[in-house]
C-alpha cells in the first residue's frame, strides 16, 4: 500500500521535474570538474588534483541541497490543507549561481595567465 507522502503531489509532476533538472545540473557540474581537472594535468599538476577535488566535493553537497529540497517541497505540498503555503527559501539556488560564478573567475584568473593549455598540446 502506497503511502500519502509516496504519491505525487500534481499530474504535472512540477516538483519531480524540478528535481530531476536540479540532478542533470549536478551531473553536468561533476563532469564540467573532471574535464578541468584532466586539462590542467599537463600544466599544473597538482593544482589539478585539488580542481578536482573542490569540484567533486561541491558537486556532492549540491546533490544533497537539490535532494533535500525536493523531499521538503514534496512534503510541505502534500501535507498543506490550503493552496498558500510557504515553501524553502532560495539560498541554495543562489549558492549554486555564486559557485558556478567563481569557477568562471578560477577559469578565466588560470586563462589570463596563460596556464590552461590548447586542444593541439594535449
Amino acid at each position: 500500500m502506497t503511502r500519502a507522502f509516496d504519491r505525487p503531489f500534481d499530474a504535472g509532476l512540477q516538483a519531480e521535474r524540478t528535481a530531476l533538472a536540479w540532478q542533470r545540473t549536478v551531473l553536468s557540474f561533476a563532469i564540467a570538474a573532471l574535464v578541468s581537472a584532466r586539462l590542467l594535468l599537463n600544466t599544473v599538476s597538482i593544482a589539478s588534483y585539488a580542481v578536482a577535488a573542490i569540484g567533486l566535493i561541491l558537486t556532492a553537497v549540491l546533490f544533497w541541497v537539490g535532494h533535500r529540497r525536493y523531499r521538503t517541497v514534496h512534503t510541505k505540498l502534500v501535507q498543506a490543507s490550503t493552496d498558500r503555503i510557504r515553501l524553502t527559501s532560495a539560498a541554495p539556488l543562489f549558492l549554486w549561481a555564486l559557485a558556478v560564478f567563481v569557477l568562471a573567475v578560477v577559469g578565466a584568473v588560470f586563462a589570463a595567465l596563460g596556464m590552461v593549455p590548447t586542444i593541439q598540446s594535449l
